[in-house]
């Protein structure tokens, strides 16, 4: 069912007011444009510092940095997707301003703005404001152009367009933030590291042995010693002879005081 709007008398004429809804839009546009490169710099100094904490180790601090970068893409994503819509706005308004028929075509315009006005409240507050100024300038132009059906059936179709408009944005924010902004690292797994063990290198003890020992009678150990002495080329090792003699490192000291004093090998 049609109604007769009352219609109301406005001092600037309509395609004017066209104009200054452009001219605004685009500033806010501007301003969107701006806080996305801040934002994109802002990431950068926060992903070197990511990078820089993760070669020193210092994985707390990687993953403070690691965390800051992604509020600052979530941030980054509200703002360019509301870029995006923004432009289809204005590309939509100099359409209708040159062809179209307001009425049949500002509405899903109306939707868009007061969507992306609640979108962008949180991150730039003066920029929703705008909008929302903006929103009523276009509410009241729709308001003016005469004659209008069941106002139910468009606000439906306005919803559903502003909304596949919006839709489109973000996926096309998604796809750009994955190009302007490089990857996280990352964190590196906690690794338990165990103690070093340490060896103990033995000294070796260098023995020479004497002419004729082999002929002389010795005791069995104190044999045993000597060959030990000539097995490794006239080196001993205290703790390893005792291990492979099964002894004690003090026979094996006894032995060879015998030995030397038999003549048998010289010790420095």
């Amino acid at each position: 069912m049609f109604r007769k709007l009352e219609e109301r008398v406005h001092p600037i004429p309509l395609k004017e007011r066209i104009d200054q809804a452009l001219y605004r839009l685009g500033t806010q546009k501007e301003k969107l444009e701006h806080m996305s490169s801040r934002l994109q710099q802002r990431d950068k100094e926060m992903f070197q510092r990511c990078i820089g904490a993760q070669l020193s180790k210092d994985n707390a601090h990687a993953a403070l940095y690691a965390n800051e970068c992604a509020e600052i893409r979530k941030m980054a994503h509200i703002t360019l997707s509301s870029e995006l819509a923004l432009e289809r706005v204005v590309l939509r308004l100099q359409t209708i301003e040159e062809f179209g028929d307001i009425m049949a075509q500002i509405a899903p315009v109306i939707g868009v703005v007061r969507e992306t006005r609640g979108r962008i409240a949180g991150v730039i507050p003066e920029v929703a404001t705008e909008l929302g100024e903006v929103n009523n300038m276009l509410s009241d132009m729709s308001l003016e152009t005469g004659e209008v059906q069941d106002q139910d059936l468009d606000l439906t179709a306005s919803s559903s367009e502003a909304k596949k408009v919006l839709e489109e944005s973000n996926i096309i924010a998604s796809q750009q933030i994955k190009e302007r902004f490089p990857e996280l690292p990352l964190p590196e797994p906690r690794q338990t590291t165990n103690a070093p063990v340490t060896q103990v290198t033995q000294a070796r003890i260098p023995v020479a042995i004497a002419s004729g020992g082999e002929e002389d009678q010795v005791e069995p150990l104190e044999d045993r010693v000597l060959g030990y002495i000539k097995s490794h080329n006239g080196e001993l090792n205290m703790n390893s002879a005792s291990t492979d003699l099964a002894v004690s490192p003090e026979d094996v000291r006894r032995s060879l005081q015998k030995l030397r004093d038999d003549g048998k090998i010289v010790m420095d």
